[in-house]
């Protein structure tokens, strides 16, 4: 009888040794995916931070030929459809400047949740 109790701890030693193995690969792949989506939502910050900066030049630029196609058409210079037009750019770089800045408030949340932030959905 000794004998095969003796088999059987040893079945359950190497049993509980090979889970404790598989729980240690789960909280590597854990540990890596966290790693993986910290590291890329940095990437991604610092991404929109330089276009948030080419945005910004480029909407300050628009704004100023907006005024300087107004004052040529003030003279006599230009067109209002040049003025127009020039408006009609303005606007569309503000537009892109504001989705720069939602995917850079987006990309922050991301970041918030990637390194154990949030919320539950469940109460």
């Amino acid at each position: 009888m000794p004998i095969f109790k003796n088999k059987k701890l040893k079945t359950d030693y190497e049993v509980a040794k090979l889970e404790s193995e598989k729980a240690e690969i789960a909280l590597q792949k854990t540990v890596l995916r966290s790693v993986n989506e910290v590291s890329n939502s940095f990437t991604s910050l610092s991404k929109l931070k330089e276009q948030l900066v080419l945005a910004e030049a480029r909407v300050d630029n628009s704004h100023l030929a907006v005024k300087n196609a107004s004052l040529l058409f003030k003279s006599g210079y230009a067109t209002y459809l040049e003025v127009i037009t020039a408006q009609s750019n303005a606007l569309t770089s503000e537009l892109n400047l504001v989705s720069i800045k939602q995917s850079q408030l987006d990309s922050f949340v991301e970041l918030y949740k990637s390194l154990g932030g949030g919320w539950s959905a469940t109460k």
